[in-house]
């Protein structure tokens, strides 16, 4: 496992300014680094100020940047990136709760708190059934992963123990819980337990207007993001996509979401009008102007077609996903291709038209447009020619120069250099929106 800088100094801080914290699950590869995971940690209350600082501090050592911030007072979610690596942090401010409900007090935290390779986490007998609790109440179901551990240690579980860590609910909750588990049907108990969990929860933090308010303005500073991929054939998209996903799922936790073109939250017309399959596979095309283009008329269905997916389509399915959710949306080329190359989508439009129906698509946050020299472009794919694929250079490089959001790459020069430019540009983006925002 690749070890993590920003986890090692993170911990490092953590325990030489005596902070009193808790990794609640997910451990096991602390501290080089969160093996995969997300970073679930409970800080005591009196110590937010302090972690602030250290997170300040540790990120600063790193050049690393706050690329996304989900506000709460119980538990916000922060992502931190630099060029090389990135980790996502889920923060449960002085105590573990379901909405504006306490499942687990500051108090029972720190009595089940152990340590573990120099790091303080809780006792595992006492995460798997907060991870368990918290998943039944939030949906109504749970995946396998959450009742295996504790199906699998059942012996630990006494129903003083569960009573004693779990003085939110009542009684009833406590007994079915218990009998549940000792009698190996945690499964089969899910929707009673959600049912008498929700309604028997005793204790209510404060409501707070702000959680509300942070919530409406997501959709104006999200915590996700849009970034568009563009390139001729042989530029090196996939090469260039492949590099920095690993990357940006440190950050963001798995949170990358793929899509080649569009949105696709419609079908192609092709699955649209009933020419084929929605399960149809694709494949690759060897010969992207292969095809012929439709008329005028067939053209403008064609492209408005698709400009509703580009419209619609992305609010449906890309915006409300980036406003709520630390998700970021990696686009394998974008409605701009329309500008470079026609042909592939089977166009024949004046470009106004093109140009004019843009107006109202939505610009990624970051398009990273891919080129160099054209004759290597040509010679890693040579599947048009090489006039066209100076064309489309040209082209490519006078759109990135133009549009503000736009940087262009150059994948010619060696591929270090080129992931590089890329990471390069896409910590600068990130870094400037959550650039103020005060822990």
């Amino acid at each position: 496992m690749k070890c993590n800088n920003f986890v090692g100094k993170f911990f490092s801080e953590m325990n030489s300014n005596g902070i009193r914290y808790a990794v609640l699950r997910n451990y096991e590869y602390l501290p080089e680094s969160c093996g995969g995971s997300d970073l679930d940690i409970f800080v005591s209350s009196k110590d937010i100020a302090k972690l602030a600082e250290i997170l300040l501090k540790v990120s600063n050592s790193l050049n690393a940047s706050l690329v996304s911030y989900t506000a709460s007072n119980t538990c916000p979610k922060l992502c931190y990136l630099n060029t090389e690596e990135g980790i996502q942090m889920d923060i449960f401010v002085g105590a573990i709760t379901y909405k504006t409900y306490l499942i687990v007090s500051e108090e029972t935290i720190e009595e089940n708190t152990r340590i573990y390779n120099g790091i303080k986490v809780l006792d595992d007998s006492l995460s798997n059934i907060i991870a368990f609790i918290k998943e039944i109440l939030n949906n109504g179901k749970c995946k396998d992963k959450y009742i295996v551990p504790i199906a699998e240690n059942k012996e630990k579980y006494d129903r003083n123990s569960l009573a004693k860590n779990l003085t939110a609910f009542d009684d009833k909750f406590i007994d079915t819980l218990y009998e549940s588990i000792k009698s190996d049907k945690l499964k089969e108990s899910i929707l009673v337990l959600t049912d008498l969990g929700r309604k028997g929860i005793r204790r209510k933090s404060s409501k707070n207007i702000s959680t509300f308010l942070s919530k409406i303005l997501r959709l104006f500073k999200q915590p996700g993001y849009t970034i568009a991929v563009l390139g001729t054939d042989g530029s090196g998209k996939s090469f260039i996509i492949n590099s920095i996903t690993p990357v940006l799922n440190e950050a963001f936790h798995n949170g990358i979401r793929y899509e080649h073109m569009r949105p696709n939250y419609l079908p192609s017309l092709a699955v649209a009008m009933g020419k084929k399959k929605a399960d149809e596979p694709t494949g690759a095309c060897s010969n992207p102007h292969g095809s012929k283009p439709s008329g005028f008329i067939g053209s403008l269905i064609r492209l408005t077609y698709y400009w509703i997916d580009y419209t619609w389509g992305y609010f449906k399915k890309v915006f409300l996903d980036k406003a709520f959710k630390t998700h970021v949306w990696l686009f394998d080329r974008y409605y701009y291709d329309y500008y470079i190359d026609q042909r592939r989508a089977r166009l024949n439009l004046p470009s106004w038209i093109i140009k004019l129906y843009g107006l109202f698509v939505p610009a990624p946050d970051l398009t990273i447009c891919l080129g160099g020299d054209p004759e290597k472009i040509y010679s890693r794919k040579p599947e048009t020619s090489l006039e066209e694929v100076k064309r489309q250079t040209k082209v490519l490089k006078d759109f990135a120069s133009t549009h503000k959001k736009a940087v262009w790459v150059d994948t010619t020069t060696t591929p270090e250099e080129s992931i590089k430019a890329a990471m390069d540009a896409i910590v600068k983006m990130m870094s400037k929106r959550f650039a103020n925002t005060k822990l």
